[in-house]
């Protein structure tokens, strides 16, 4: 159908003026469209990929101002409904270019002054001009706990189906709140930088495999540590029953990354039906052939999903390559906009998706990033392995997690069987992408998480829990940081909320 529209557009191709014609031509004077809307929604939400927003709007302005005469009304009404139209269905559009909004307050007050009744009264739609945009999709109401329920928020105590349904919840919030202009930026700029909400959804991925790894790093023992594997590979299955596959990478990813899969002691405690799982994960997700095995997969799915995100950005990044924005006789390709339009709507459609699953506020806020706006800030819990080598930083280096590894396993002149995770797992698409708040926002975190603690640990309501259950739970946490040491003990060996929240 989209094929069939485009093939009235002079085989692929038009000018500027010509695409701005179609646009217009679309409206009758009630403001219906003749004919499919298509190739207008494509114009309207594609268009700044070539030109600037605010360049179209004034080119509106000046084809409104030239039809003068009554003969000229009803295109004058006609530009007015694609304004309209543009302001209505494409909102998002207009808060990202500052000179645009502009643009559109001339445009509305020209025809306050030289239009009719029936064109003024379309402009009373300019007030969806509000400063702060649409924002992205709200997030998905999950229910909270009763209050004299108690929840078992330690790492050991959370089923794998449970861990993988939270995971899942927090990944599809971060997907939502991801922009067609934050997509444009990516591909244009070839960065996530200044694109806030995909530059936390790659944080959130890269903080969840390195979460993984910190969690098997921090048993002492090889039997340990191969429990915390098992534990992660079901986790992993569960995933791909959830066809969250972007998570799905991370935790994959993080249990081959090489400072894991050297541990062969650990990874001999496991059974043969954990590593035949592993195994066939990895080759899942192997970048072999352009991830053949993933694009199989993914062209089966249906029902809720959740797509691997690095593959498909990197779409969208060769499709615009592999094409110039205009033919070589200047005209637009407008057959390659409709190629992004079409593969950013498949996208905007997962967007639209109900996840399979609810979420417990007070695991998320244990689990969770912090959202700030559109910024989805990771802050997942992390094992502790001594207390004076965790941070604010939040996060292990690269270096600390190998430190930490042949700290586990050292090297050995013994021969032992080789790890059978071989294939790489390209999980930092966007490496290096690990956002940091600040202490003003690590404290409001905290307290949300302290109350959450709180919530389930003295469901009396006394207003203490025992240092010893707020000693484990802090394990978990990448709180304990350097520096920073725990209240003193008081006569109870008991901790209020706010000496929690200084801990």
């Amino acid at each position: 159908m989209a094929s069939m529209a485009l093939g009235v557009l002079n085989e692929g191709g038009c000018s500027e003026d010509e695409l701005l014609e179609k646009c217009i031509q679309s409206f009758d004077s009630a403001g219906s469209l003749r004919r499919g809307d298509h190739i207008l929604n494509m114009v309207l939400a594609m268009h700044s990929w070539v030109l600037p927003s605010a360049h179209l709007a004034a080119r509106l302005l000046t084809l409104y101002q030239e039809a003068t005469g009554n003969t000229q009304e009803l295109r004058r009404l006609q530009i007015c409904h694609l304004v309209r139209y543009w302001l209505t269905q494409h909102p998002e559009t207009v808060h990202q270019e500052p000179q645009l909004e502009e643009v559109i307050g001339r445009f509305w007050a020209t025809v306050e002054q030289e239009g009719n009744s029936a064109q003024r009264i379309l402009g009373d739609f300019s007030n969806l001009l509000s400063p702060g945009g649409p924002g992205p999709p709200p997030p998905v109401s999950s229910p909270g706990l009763g209050k004299k329920r108690k929840v078992s928020l330690l790492f050991d105590h959370l089923e794998t189906g449970e861990l993988a349904e939270h995971l899942t919840y927090l990944e599809f919030r971060s997907f939502q709140a991801i922009t067609p202009q934050d997509l444009r930026g990516y591909v244009l700029q070839g960065s996530v930088r200044g694109c806030p909400a995909l530059e936390g959804s790659v944080g959130l991925s890269n903080s969840v495999s390195r979460w993984v790894q910190v969690m098997v790093l921090s048993r002492p023992g090889p039997a340990q540590r191969a429990q915390v594997l098992e534990k992660f590979i079901h986790v992993a299955q569960r995933l791909h029953q959830l066809q969250n596959f972007n998570t799905l990478m991370a935790v994959t990813g993080g249990l081959c990354h090489s400072a894991i899969s050297r541990l062969k002691d650990s990874h001999a405690h496991l059974s043969p039906d954990s590593t035949k799982a592993l195994l066939e994960l990895t080759e899942l997700l192997a970048s072999r052939n352009n991830y053949a095995c993933y694009r199989r997969t993914w062209a089966g799915c249906t029902g809720f999903r959740l797509p691997l995100l690095g593959v498909h950005l990197k779409d969208l990044v060769s499709l615009h390559e592999a094409h110039p924005d205009r033919l070589p006789d200047g005209r637009l390709h407008l057959l390659k906009l409709n190629s992004l339009y079409l593969r950013l709507q498949e996208l905007a459609a997962l967007q639209r998706q109900q996840p399979p699953c609810s979420a417990n506020e007070d695991l998320l806020h244990l689990l969770t990033p912090y959202d700030e706006g559109n910024l989805i800030v990771p802050i997942l819990q992390i094992g502790k392995l001594r207390p004076t080598e965790l941070s604010l930083d939040l996060f292990y280096t690269e270096d600390k997690i190998y430190e930490l590894s042949y700290l586990r396993e050292p090297r050995y002149p013994k021969s032992l069987p080789h790890s059978p995770f071989k294939t790489h797992l390209v999980v930092e698409w966007a490496p290096g992408v690990t956002p940091k708040p600040d202490r003003v926002t690590l404290g409001q975190h905290v307290e949300k998480l302290v109350e959450s603690v709180f919530k389930n640990y003295d469901p009396e309501g006394r207003g203490t829990i025992s240092q010893e259950d707020f000693e484990r739970l802090s394990g978990n946490f990448p709180f304990a940081c350097h520096g920073l040491h725990p209240p003193l003990r008081q006569g109870s060996g008991s901790l209020t909320p706010p000496g929690g929240d200084t801990y």
